[in-house]
């Protein structure tokens, strides 16, 4: 009742929501993970990037968190602070939240690349061959380099 009078009836409507985020954020991640503090939230890139290397993430990133291969990106799960704003600006969609089950097998190879290659924080042309390289398949097998970018 205090909180009506004081606040008025849409701050129960707020209450609410935010304890059910809550519970649906402890539901996902599990109490023990909370408990324990073993969250360790990131985003990741996937091959879905190889050989189109659009770096519009690269200019939204708070924490330059982002490193560049040859032909691709890749994201520093130690420097990630999760904000998320990278994921929307990509637009092919290679990047995912560590917490999809398609990202699985990407963690560990983006914590690898990123401790070999090059920071980048500025924005560069994508590849030329961008537009027709980012439905292919199995990009990784086929068109993967291990190889540096410039960085900035």
């Amino acid at each position: 009742m205090w909180l009506i009078v004081n606040y008025g009836a849409g701050a129960i409507y707020w209450v609410a929501l935010s304890w059910l985020l809550a519970l649906m954020f402890v539901a996902k991640v599990g109490f023990e993970s909370i408990w324990l503090g073993e969250i360790d939230m990131t985003f990741v890139v996937t091959d879905v990037c190889i050989r189109c290397k659009y770096t519009d993430c690269v200019e939204v990133c708070p924490v330059d968190c982002f490193y560049e291969g040859e032909n691709m990106l890749v994201i520093s799960p130690d420097e990630c602070i999760d904000c998320g704003v990278c994921e929307p600006e990509c637009p092919i969609d290679a990047i995912l939240p560590d917490t999809d089950s398609a990202a699985d097998k990407w963690v560990e190879f983006n914590q690898k690349y990123s401790e070999e290659w090059p920071n980048i924080t500025e924005a560069k042309p994508a590849m030329p061959e961008a537009e027709e390289m980012k439905d292919v398949k199995n990009k990784l097998e086929d068109h993967f380099s291990a190889e540096p970018g410039e960085g900035d």
